[in-house]
């Protein structure tokens, strides 16, 4: 059994996602929810701040303190909400009943002709019951969650940050969301065990668990009863990057790919005495901070595309800019490099990097690459 698994198996996830906005939803309301950006429900979640993980620091301007959105940001969400398509809100959390405006924002969001509701309770599932068969969520295909602190989630039980309202449209946080676009197609992507089910075409399994178990969102849902005899089947991290990667030893400088969010990643290298990039006196040349993380969003693109084909994505390193060092590295030392690809033109993106020791960071910068889409051919 993956060591994830063992440290959340008592944790309680979300029961029965989908539900809270009625067993018929989303039935045959107008539109196709499967749509980039497209959202027919909207939860709306209050509570304390969630760990959202390393990926947030992407999505927030770090000098500012985090803050709840006000009473006009909500209404403000709930109008943009509307004119995506949204026919239903639910506000949920241990806060929102006890909320000053919450009943303002029902009314409001009401008076759009909006179904709305608020939970006052929370729904919860404990993940080791015995009969542990997912409720056919597929909620990801039609909602979304907005935290009271501006972040965007899948849902409830998947903590990776899409974005923040705080400082972009929730309309673009759904639509350059990698992870949503995975999800709205589930039944290609998903990997394992889930991907050949006899119910894959109306269920992929909680995504919230998957992610827990093993650090991929788009993993099997061990949890599922019928998954039992298919775990040797799942793919966990960290993960070596041999087979995802196109770089080969001794070019091969990043190790394992260890966690992966929305449009981002970490990953560790383990600096080798035999490697290129290094100096007589065993310090680690600036160049090679930069291969670094290429090889870093490399091992994410790679990850994400392993259902479609045997080899790894390939992929180039176009240019650098805004490279500063800021400390150094020598052999025999284990590094970490974050990745988070903030702009993409088709094939072509830009992407920021951040390479560290220990917490300390030793080298940032932005590179240009193009990897392989299937536009690109």
């Amino acid at each position: 059994m993956p060591t994830r698994l063992k440290s959340w198996k008592e944790k309680e996830m979300p029961e029965s996602c989908s539900s809270i906005f009625g067993s018929g939803f989303p039935g045959d309301r107008a539109g196709d929810p499967c749509l980039p950006g497209n959202l027919l429900a909207l939860e709306i979640f209050f509570g304390n701040p969630i760990d959202l993980g390393f990926s947030a620091t992407f999505f927030n301007d770090t000098s500012l303190p985090e803050r709840k959105l006000s009473d006009e940001e909500i209404r403000d969400l709930i109008i943009e909400a509307k004119a995506l398509g949204v026919k239903k809100v639910v506000f949920s959390g241990k806060e929102a009943a006890s909320c000053p405006y919450i009943k303002d924002a029902v009314s409001f969001s009401r008076s759009l002709d909006i179904d709305t509701i608020i939970l006052k309770d929370d729904y919860h599932l404990s993940v080791n019951s015995e009969n542990n068969i997912p409720p056919l969520c597929t909620r990801h295909r039609f909602s979304c969650v907005v935290t009271s602190y501006g972040y965007v989630l899948p849902c409830p039980g998947l903590h990776i940050p899409l974005g923040n309202i705080l400082n972009q449209k929730l309309s673009d946080v759904l639509k350059e969301s990698e992870i949503l676009c995975d999800l709205k197609d589930g039944t290609s992507r998903i990997k394992g065990p889930c991907r050949i089910c006899e119910n894959a075409q109306t269920c992929y399994g909680c995504r919230g668990r998957a992610y827990l178990a093993t650090g991929d969102y788009l993993a099997s849902d061990l949890m599922c009863i019928k998954n039992k005899s298919g775990e040797h089947e799942t793919v966990s991290l960290p993960l070596p990057v041999d087979g995802i990667i196109p770089q080969k030893p001794p070019m091969r400088i990043i190790d394992t790919l260890d966690t992966l969010a929305e449009r981002s990643a970490s990953c560790s290298a383990l600096i080798k005495k035999d490697m290129p990039f290094i100096e007589d006196d065993g310090s680690v040349d600036n160049v090679a901070y930069l291969e670094m993380i290429a090889q870093s969003i490399a091992a994410l693109n790679g990850f994400r595309k392993m259902n479609e084909s045997g080899s790894s994505p390939e992929g180039y390193l176009l240019g650098a800019k805004n490279l500063a060092i800021l400390g150094r590295a020598t052999a025999g030392e284990r590094l970490s490099i974050m990745v988070f690809k903030y702009a993409r033109y088709g094939g072509f993106g830009v992407v920021k990097g951040i390479v560290s020791k220990n917490n300390e960071i030793l080298a940032r910068g932005e590179i240009k690459v193009w990897h392989k889409t299937d536009d690109s051919n």
